[in-house]
């Protein structure tokens, strides 16, 4: 695996924005370049702040995970339905897993959180339950995703977006 610039801190604000209701994206890419996404839920940094984890649908990311395997590289795009507050986490897969029980946990509160969130903007609970109810229909095997952030940017839409966090 390539090792990238070392591990970016996540400060105490990051993590409870990282683990509210925020839409979270998988990015990868393949040799050739050519990029692949996937949702995710659950995500959860560690105690220590160094690391995070996530979980995706087996489903749906099987791509994501043969790019993962043949080059590590991953980034991870966090944005706020109720403002947009978007950021991104580029860094390192360190592994693969099969979920905990814990880790379920968080991907079931994150959904709820989520459907919150978007209730607020006007987009009923019950839509959103019903996309991640179908989501549950097609892909209910969920693989867990270990990561080492090594480049935090803020993305929220504005002229500081690109910039450093």
């Amino acid at each position: 695996m390539k090792r990238g610039k070392g591990i970016a801190a996540i400060s105490a604000e990051l993590k409870a924005f990282l683990e509210s209701g925020v839409s979270v994206l998988v990015g990868t890419r393949d040799a050739d370049l050519v990029p692949e996404i996937t949702r995710a839920w659950g995500l959860v940094v560690s105690r220590d702040r160094k690391s995070l984890s996530l979980c995706v649908p087996l489903a749906t990311s099987r791509k994501t995970l043969d790019n993962l395997a043949g080059n590590g590289q991953i980034t991870v795009c966090c944005s706020l339905p109720t403002s947009y507050q978007t950021v991104q986490l580029k860094g390192q897969c360190t592994g693969t897993t099969d979920p905990r029980r814990e880790d379920l946990t968080a991907v079931e509160k994150h959904r709820k959180t989520f459907a919150r969130m978007n209730a607020r903007i006007g987009f009923p609970r019950q839509r959103t339950e019903v996309f991640w109810r179908r989501e549950l229909e097609t892909a209910p095997v969920l693989v867990k995703l270990c990561l080492v952030p090594e480049q935090i940017f803020d993305q929220t839409p504005g002229p500081d977006a690109g910039s450093p966090l």
